[in-house]
């Protein structure tokens, strides 16, 4: 069982307590991962767990931003800025990197040091997570793609067509803002508002051949598998060895695609 702790108030305290109270892994989660205070608060909760007690810090894209945490004593680090389906951090502030390319410079720096990362968001397939293993990724985070399944929280609603969907949105979003700062004063709420970031409402639909998480792991499984024959790997650490990373085009993509309606 995990737990995830943010950076303000007292967290190397918190982190000893979940510990006590039977957490194996505590995350140390921010959205912008390689700073002072992070490395602050990663060596601060490194000094009270157990050497081989297991740390996760993030996000970050960066070799250095890798470096800097587990030489603060991470053991795991998050790798990801702006890849996901809810969140708009591109597109309001630039700041951010292709999926694939940060976990392949971060896993390379984490092998170096006795680390691991984990590639977290930019999921909408099988494929992706068949490459977030290939870049050297240990774990592979998924959330929206399975928020449009029957097992989620929320409703299920449906549009004008009758397709089946659940509402998703972003952590950082008017709209968890709005729930999150519901109890403090005006000022304070339009502070905090003015640095919303993700979508409040995005419509995740249900497959009508894939609509629980089982259906969706199974596809996952099935796909990552046949990643590894066509690489000829019996494991992940062997898929890894044997993966060949090459660049492809916008074009070479849609190539690949399927087509439903004939040209």
């Amino acid at each position: 069982m995990g737990a995830a702790i943010g950076m303000n108030g007292d967290p190397a305290r918190r982190a000893a307590e979940l510990v006590a109270a039977g957490v194996d892994v505590i995350v140390v989660d921010t959205a912008h991962g390689h700073q002072d205070r992070m490395v602050e608060v990663v060596r601060a909760v490194r000094a009270v767990l157990p050497d081989a007690f297991p740390i996760v810090a993030g996000n970050v894209v960066t070799a250095a931003g890798v470096r800097d945490l587990v030489q603060a004593g991470a053991s795991i680090v998050k790798v990801g800025v702006g890849p996901g389906a809810m969140c708009t951090t591109r597109m309001q502030t630039g700041v951010g990197r292709p999926q694939f390319s940060a976990v392949l410079e971060c896993s390379r720096e984490a092998a170096q040091l006795g680390a691991h990362v984990w590639a977290d968001g930019g999921v909408r397939h099988p494929r992706d997570v068949a490459l977030a293993l290939a870049a050297g990724a240990s774990n592979v985070m998924i959330g929206s793609w399975f928020a449009g399944t029957h097992e989620s929280p929320g409703d299920l609603q449906y549009d004008a067509d009758g397709r089946a969907y659940k509402e998703s949105f972003g952590m950082a979003s008017a709209r968890a803002v709005a729930d999150r700062t519901e109890g403090e004063d005006a000022f304070d709420r339009a502070r905090k508002g003015l640095f919303e970031e993700g979508i409040s409402a995005g419509r995740m639909y249900l497959d009508p051949g894939r609509p629980g998480v089982e259906d969706l792991i199974d596809s996952i499984v099935a796909g990552v598998r046949s990643s590894f024959t066509y690489a000829g790997a019996g494991s992940i650490a062997e898929f890894r060895e044997r993966a060949i990373v090459g660049i492809q085009s916008a074009s070479g993509y849609r190539e690949g695609a399927p087509v439903p309606v004939s040209w």
